[in-house]
């Protein structure tokens, strides 16, 4: 098996590979848009301001994850959000996502139009916990092919879409929502490779020819051709062009390394970047929703055992509305970004902190008594309210937030614990606000 031959068959498997981390990605990302108590509310019609709160930027939020849309719709499938950037070819794609999807509440598939390749996914609205009734549904698609035209100059030196199905396949790669057929043609200048792309009910989508130049045949040609001729004429000459081929095969395998560290390198930054748009909250940059769900899960579950106490404290920044009413929404922001740094500096390494909603936040304290707990609570709460947000020069304004906290000494369900948390929240915001509720 020559080289080129072994390079060429990681290179196809490295783009399958990409595509399959892409498609998980918008899968893990769906999940969380769609199993959100906000968004539950919203298709019931109680959550008005669900729109500017979580996607007033419009088609920034579809760049930062990297989607064409991201739709909601109600159970008979009529759009009640659409976060898109408008156009025929959209509104063609949404029609033959919902035709595809029809009769299905979980769904993902590849659809090809226009010589262009999505990835698409529908999932049912339901609450944070996965449970209520189903609400609607989310639709959301991603364009694959800038995926695949990364691959050019540096994998491939030719990628393109041809509308023909593979006869006598080499093999077949299953992913998790599709397979994929390949066959491999050699001949002595170039290696190209025939992806076949099947949906998971094996209906045909498109097919992807990749090919490459044979260098090493072409270099190999040619030299053994000078070294017939120059054999003829002097021993030396052979020897020193048989040192300087070495040297040559040396350096372009040892390029070859560097390329594959390369891609390597930039496959594990990319698996973080991924990392990060799913677990962290692209506003404060601490974990959202899903992390500490994940997290808190795991804590509670550690300290059966150990009987240790865990702390929850349920926080809501005070009239956040108001904020964003009167200074505007990107004031409101800046609260939010310095309220989660003040959050922050007063846990340690062994708590878990995050932003769940539009304005709230949950803490979880491990490994520390209840006085420690109310001492680090109260440190937050008096540090807030000294607090000032700096409008220009002359105007400044101070902001507030209410605290609720609760324990697992009764029970180690966090739904529980959350519910009895947030209990002693709204008391507080009840009588007065800024302040803390323990028991």
């Amino acid at each position: 098996m020559s080289i080129e031959t072994v390079h060429n068959k990681k290179d196809v498997k490295n783009l399958v590979k990409n595509i399959s981390l892409q498609s998980q990605f918008l899968n893990s990302t769906i999940q969380t848009y769609s199993k959100w108590d906000d968004a539950y509310d919203f298709l019931q019609g109680k959550e008005p301001n669900f729109k500017n709160r979580n996607f007033r930027n419009g088609a920034e939020q579809l760049k930062i994850l990297s989607m064409e849309f991201l739709i909601y719709t109600n159970t008979d499938n009529v759009i009640k959000l659409c976060d898109c950037v408008e156009s025929d070819t959209l509104k063609t794609l949404f029609h033959k996502t919902e035709k595809l999807f029809l009769n299905k509440d979980e769904a993902n598939s590849i659809i090809a139009l226009d010589k262009k390749i999505y990835y698409v996914v529908k999932s049912s609205v339901l609450k944070t916990d996965h449970t209520g009734k189903k609400v609607g549904y989310l639709y959301a698609a991603k364009l694959l092919n800038n995926t695949i035209s990364s691959y050019t100059n540096t994998s491939f030196q030719f990628i393109n879409l041809v509308n023909k199905e593979i006869d006598s396949p080499d093999g077949v790669i299953k992913l998790n929502n599709m397979k994929v057929k390949y066959k491999t043609l050699e001949d002595n200048s170039f290696i190209e490779n025939y992806l076949e792309l099947r949906d998971e009910e094996d209906k045909y989508i498109t097919t992807l020819k990749v090919s490459n130049y044979r260098d090493y045949i072409v270099q190999g040609k040619e030299t053994t051709f000078i070294f017939n001729i120059i054999i003829a004429i002097v021993l030396a000459i052979i020897f020193y062009l048989s040192y300087r081929y070495q040297i040559i095969t040396k350096n372009y395998t040892e390029k070859l390394e560097r390329d594959v560290q390369r891609r390597t390198k930039e496959l594990k930054q990319s698996n973080k970047e991924l990392h990060e748009l799913a677990y962290k909250d692209f506003l404060t940059k601490i974990d959202n929703r899903r992390s500490f769900f994940i997290k808190v899960q795991k804590l509670l579950k550690d300290t059966i055992f150990r009987r240790d106490l865990v702390h929850i404290v349920m926080i809501d920044v005070d009239n956040f509305k108001q904020i964003n009413d009167k200074y505007t929404h990107d004031i409101g922001d800046i609260v939010l970004k310095k309220f989660a740094s003040i959050l922050e500096k007063h846990i340690s390494h062994n708590d878990l902190c995050a932003r769940i909603g539009g304005e709230e936040f949950v803490i979880a304290f491990s490994d520390i008594s209840t006085d420690e707990v109310i001492k680090k609570v109260e440190a937050i709460r008096k540090e807030t309210e000294q607090t000032k947000i700096i409008l220009d020069k002359d105007r400044f304004f101070n902001f507030t937030a209410s605290f609720g906290i609760s324990d697992n000494k009764d029970t180690n369900n966090i739904d529980k614990i959350l519910h009895k948390a947030d209990s002693y929240l709204y008391e507080v915001k009840r009588n007065g606000k800024n302040h803390i509720r323990y028991r």
